[in-house]
C-alpha cells in the first residue's frame, strides 16, 4: 500500500532536491545529469523519472522549470558558440556534431529564441480586394491554351431535350421542355 501522506521533512527534502536540480539545469547541465550528481552528493536514491513527476505534480516547480529551460537552452546554444570558437582542424567533424547536438537541444528547449520555425501573427482586419484584368497580350504557350479550352469543353454541363406529350400540344407529335 503506498503512502499519499508525506511528512513536512519529506516536502522540505523534496523541495530542496528540486531546487538543486533546477539550479544545476541554469547552470547549463541536463535534468539527468543534475539529478546524478545531486544524488551522489545527497546519498540519497533519485532518478530523473522522480523529479518530473514532482515539477509535473507542483505547479510552483512546472512554472520554474519551463523558466530554467529557457536558461538551460541559452547555455546550450552558448557552449556550441564554445565549442566552435576552441575547435581546430583535427576536430572540426566531431566539433560538427557537437555543435549541431547543442543547436538542436537549445531549440528544443527555447524554441522562441532558438527555434527553427517562425511565426507571424497578425491583429486586426484583413481586407482582400481581386481586380480582374483581361489583357489582349498574345499568349506564349498555345498548346497550354488549346488543352484549356478542351478540358473546358468537356467539363461544361450537357443539356438535353426531351420530348414530351402535353395536353396544349395534342396535334403535334412531340413538345421539347
Amino acid at each position: 500500500m503506498s503512502r499519499t501522506v508525506k511528512t513536512a521533512e519529506e516536502v522540505a527534502v523534496q523541495h530542496e532536491m528540486v531546487e538543486l536540480v533546477l539550479e544545476g539545469m541554469a547552470e547549463g547541465h541536463t535534468l539527468s545529469e543534475t539529478v546524478k550528481k545531486v544524488s551522489r552528493l545527497q546519498g540519497k536514491p533519485l532518478t530523473p523519472g522522480t523529479v518530473r513527476r514532482w515539477i509535473i505534480a507542483e505547479e510552483a516547480y512546472y512554472a520554474r522549470y519551463q523558466k530554467t529551460k529557457t536558461m538551460l537552452g541559452q547555455a546550450f546554444a552558448e557552449e556550441a558558440i564554445l565549442v566552435a570558437r576552441e575547435s581546430t582542424s583535427s576536430t572540426t567533424a566531431m566539433d560538427r556534431v557537437l555543435i549541431e547536438t547543442l543547436k538542436w537541444a537549445a531549440a528544443k528547449a527555447n524554441p522562441v529564441e532558438y527555434g527553427e520555425k517562425q511565426t507571424v501573427e497578425h491583429q486586426g482586419a484583413q481586407t482582400l480586394s481581386v481586380k480582374i484584368v483581361e489583357d489582349d497580350a498574345p499568349v506564349r504557350n498555345q498548346k497550354a491554351l488549346q488543352a484549356a479550352q478542351v478540358s473546358a469543353v468537356i467539363a461544361a454541363p450537357l443539356v438535353f431535350a426531351v420530348p414530351a406529350k402535353t395536353a396544349e400540344h395534342e396535334d403535334d407529335d412531340y413538345t421539347f421542355v
